[in-house]
């Protein structure tokens, strides 16, 4: 597979899994137009808010989770890839929730699972802190997808933050590394898109960055701001605050491209 078409889908969450799936559904939908490879979903897709009593009372686990159910229909009735970004789910037997990414292919079949390995404990200002350990356990492991000949990374939001691992997907054969987010304004604002874009050029790589936006549960604000970037560190698709589908076709051959010009990947 040499082109792939994706699409990106910025939407602000509601409250609880049952209306999320409702709402995602509507947005998968919308890019039949477009006729995708890869639909992308933000962190967080079935539920965000600040209270963990809330959180642990309304979602679920992976059997009944409405958003992978509703994914998996969909998927193979339309024979299209999907990465949810991120689901908070319940594991049998255990205190702590996980932070989990699924791939869902063409056949409706989740053929990957990464959990979030870095967990977001931040002080960002006296208002607002967060403490992800507290409520989730930590992944430990990378994890890269095969789609067609195509190498695909996974990350999750506070990953961004760790440029070790996305130099460990590229030189494991990453071609794009997905990076769904539920990024807050204050540090979307400041760190956002440097730190995107610094991620493409270091690894030569394309970057499918889908974030939340809007005002959530317990008023937990997101920043929105999703975006696709080439290897070289352009910016070729960009939303702002508000909802939006970002429907890019990419080239995989400019990797090559780029690599020829500036093979930083392959000197360390």
């Amino acid at each position: 597979m040499k082109e792939l078409k994706i699409s990106q889908i910025q939407f602000e969450a509601k409250s609880t899994p049952f209306e999320n799936a409702k709402l995602l559904k509507k947005y998968f939908e919308k890019t039949k137009k477009f006729i995708p490879n890869l639909i992308c979903t933000p962190e967080c897709s079935n539920i965000i808010t600040n209270d963990t009593n809330y959180l642990k009372q309304k979602t679920t686990d992976e059997l009944n989770c409405p958003i992978i159910s509703m994914a998996k229909i969909y998927a193979k009735e339309n024979k299209v890839n999907i990465n949810i970004g991120s689901l908070l789910l319940k594991e049998k037997n255990k205190k702590k929730l996980v932070n989990r990414s699924y791939f869902i292919n063409t056949k409706g079949m989740i053929v990957k699972r990464y959990d979030k390995i870095h967990m977001f404990d931040v002080n960002i200002s006296k208002k607002e802190t967060h403490r992800e350990s507290d409520t989730f356990k930590a992944g430990k492991n990378i994890s890269l997808l095969n789609l067609d000949k195509v190498k695909i990374g996974f990350t999750i939001c506070y990953d961004l933050r760790f440029p070790n691992l996305f130099r460990k997907l590229a030189k494991k054969g990453a071609e794009i590394i997905l990076m769904p987010a539920a990024f807050t304004v204050p540090s979307g604002k400041a760190h956002w898109e440097v730190m995107l874009r610094s991620r493409a050029i270091e690894n030569s790589l394309f970057i499918v960055a889908t974030n939340m936006c809007g005002t959530h549960h317990t008023n937990r604000k997101t920043y929105g701001h999703s975006m696709l970037i080439n290897p070289w560190g352009e910016i070729v698709s960009k939303a702002k605050s508000t909802p939006k589908i970002l429907n890019t076709k990419i080239d995989l051959m400019e990797i090559v491209s780029f690599r020829n010009k500036i093979p930083a990947i392959f000197n360390d």
